[in-house]
């Protein structure tokens, strides 16, 4: 039984069925030594996130909780973001659903208001949209302790970009890939960039069809003298937005990694990066 072992990690990836990962997840209930829990199964769903919600009120040796589940739904969200608001030692979450409600998002900035203790949040998959995002950045409007947030391909456009970039405050990783951000995001996204307080060190904005808006970052990085990686690959930018990039990078002296693959860039856009890059007294890769 798990609940008698001296486990410290669990990482469990398979097609077990749900009755049997409730088990699994019942037989925690006494573990103290348990510091990292990582579940990838289709059989993973509200009962088993409920269960494992009872055991995070309580616990106190869990750190790292990651979730990967296509029948996770809002209800099983909702009970371990509830739990959150009272654990005092979870440091990392993690979820990865397909059925994200609204409930789930009102729960989860429910959650950042109240917890002091999760500094990573990464959440994808999801059907958050706008609205699921301007209830996260309720939360996060209030809340100081989130380092990393994460938010992947969960349908978010303009508006709920401008509601997160708008109030994080100690954020230093932010990942927005896979959400068409478009034209307006990609300006709020500036807009945080200029700020004298924006803490961002890693950006990630792969795969937002910010291609429209890439002067408009360059101009916001030029102003910029924090961040130190930037991944803007599968955007279609084209030789005019790479040139704009191109001439940030040449000046810059904090940018150490950049990513661009997979762009709509030519041979002079790709010979003008290339020579920014070269120039750079900071970029270490490309």
């Amino acid at each position: 039984m798990l609940s008698r072992t001296a486990l410290q990690s669990l990482s469990l990836s398979d097609e077990i069925g749900e009755a049997n990962v409730g088990n699994l997840i019942e037989s925690l209930k006494n573990n103290v030594t348990l510091s990292a829990i990582c579940i990838e199964s289709t059989g993973f769903g509200d009962s088993c996130a409920i269960k494992l919600a009872e055991i995070l009120s309580d616990n106190t040796s869990l750190t790292d909780v990651r979730i990967d589940s296509t029948i996770l739904g809002g209800t099983g969200v909702t009970s371990l973001a509830n739990a959150l608001k009272v654990n005092k030692t979870v440091r990392t979450l993690g979820i990865r659903s397909h059925n994200m409600t609204s409930e789930a998002s009102r729960a989860i900035g429910e959650m950042l208001r109240h917890n002091t203790t999760v500094t990573s949040l990464f959440l994808s998959g999801g059907r958050l949209g706008d609205s699921g995002a301007r209830d996260i950045a309720i939360g996060l409007a209030q809340n100081t302790t989130i380092a990393h947030l994460s938010i992947a391909h969960s349908s978010i456009g303009t508006a709920g970009i401008k509601a997160i970039t708008k109030v994080i405050q100690n954020v230093t990783r932010l990942n927005l890939s896979g959400n068409p951000v478009g034209y307006g995001g990609v300006k709020a996204i500036a807009r945080l960039l200029e700020k004298s307080c924006c803490r961002l060190k890693f950006l990630f904005l792969d795969q937002c069809n910010i291609d429209q808006g890439t002067k408009e970052l360059a101009i916001a990085l030029s102003r910029n003298s924090c961040l130190e990686e930037l991944s803007v690959a599968c955007n279609d930018i084209n030789d005019e937005g790479m040139c704009a990039l191109a001439e940030y990078v040449a000046s810059n002296k904090t940018l150490q990694v950049l990513y661009i693959s997979y762009n709509n860039v030519g041979q002079n856009g790709k010979k003008v990066i290339i020579s920014a890059c070269e120039t750079s007294k900071s970029v270490r890769h490309l």
